[in-house]
């Protein structure tokens, strides 16, 4: 097909452009696609768009992980070769909400975008100022950011030029709609303490002191990190955790109290006794108090006394075990 393009077109879309972010308006569209986004699903949604449609892009209440939206588009040769024919813009304060059933909006157009004369096209929208997002050779960032208090995002194909033959006007364009994620993930900290009185401690991130939010949470970097907590009334525990891309990492540590700990094993047929208190059984983990204690078993008519200098911070394991050997000469 022969292109043409006429001098009057021309400045009537440069006009159109330029009045189009102004004011409010009313429109309808021909039919309504939705899309919903989540995080936990970063795979494109495909859908089939003709040129007077329009997109309502749903968003999660939680953006935490979203930097912005990615709209990748085909463009059939009867739009590619009536270039800045059709275009893409951006629409806030749309009322009603949208929906399959609804054509009728009105809303304030903050942004425009001809489609290029190019088989695919991608426009990302940002939905943060402290985004990574940039233009390239196939790719149009949107210069603004679009309100979201309605945790939606509307888009709308529209004809912008006069005289576009039928064809044109009659082209069903390929769409995908993606997330645009952060490459970083939550590290939420969920640490016991031996009682329910609270305190203090230092969390290391990295050998770094970290801050963490209210809810004991931090955006790390993807990969692997180390996290260390220190405290004056509690044991140094270090523990590793991987951070996932737009995901939730939930890093369990249990502190133990800086008093030292004793636990005993022994054969059933053994009584033992510590600081001549005797203790029934085998005895689980126990706590004692810092200095020198006394350890007595009994087997019978045999005796062994052990002494024990506990330390703070430390924990000491006591094994009794009755062998046997056979030797031959």
């Amino acid at each position: 097909m022969k292109r043409v393009f006429c001098a009057g077109c021309f400045f009537s879309l440069l006009f159109f452009m330029s009045t189009a972010v102004c004011q409010a308006e009313s429109f309808r569209t021909h039919k309504t696609h939705i899309v919903s986004l989540s995080a936990e699903n970063q795979k494109e949604q495909s859908l089939q768009t003709g040129i007077n449609d329009s997109i309502g892009v749903f968003l999660p209440d939680d953006l935490m992980f979203f930097e912005g939206i990615e709209v990748k588009v085909q463009i059939p040769p009867a739009v590619a070769n009536w270039r800045d024919s059709v275009a893409l813009a951006a629409y806030d304060g749309v009322a009603p909400v949208p929906s399959a059933s609804k054509i009728d909006y009105s809303g304030k157009r903050i942004y425009i975008q001809p489609l290029p004369s190019k088989v695919n096209w991608i426009m990302q929208i940002p939905l943060r100022y402290d985004n990574s997002l940039k233009d390239g050779p196939y790719v149009t960032k949107m210069n603004v950011i679009p309100e979201i208090s309605g945790h939606f995002v509307f888009l709308r194909f529209m004809p912008v030029m006069k005289g576009v033959p039928e064809e044109t006007l009659e082209s069903v364009l390929s769409v995908s709609v993606k997330p645009v994620l952060i490459d970083k993930g939550r590290l939420v900290l969920s640490v016991k303490t031996p009682s329910s009185a609270k305190t203090p401690f230092v969390v290391l991130i990295d050998d770094k002191v970290t801050e963490l939010l209210a809810d004991n949470s931090i955006l790390l970097d993807t990969g692997v990190h180390n996290v260390c907590i220190q405290s004056d009334e509690y044991r140094n525990e270090v523990s590793s955790v991987f951070i996932d891309r737009a995901r939730t990492t939930v890093c369990y540590i249990s502190l133990k109290s800086l008093m030292p700990t004793v636990s005993i094993s022994v054969p059933d047929n053994v009584d033992m006794f510590f600081d001549d208190q005797k203790i029934d059984g085998t005895a689980a983990e126990f706590e004692v108090s810092e200095g020198e204690h006394r350890l007595r078993f009994l087997m019978g008519s045999y005796e062994i006394i052990r002494s024990l200098n506990a330390e703070k911070g430390k924990s000491y394991s006591v094994n009794l075990s009755v062998d046997l050997e056979i030797t031959e000469e």
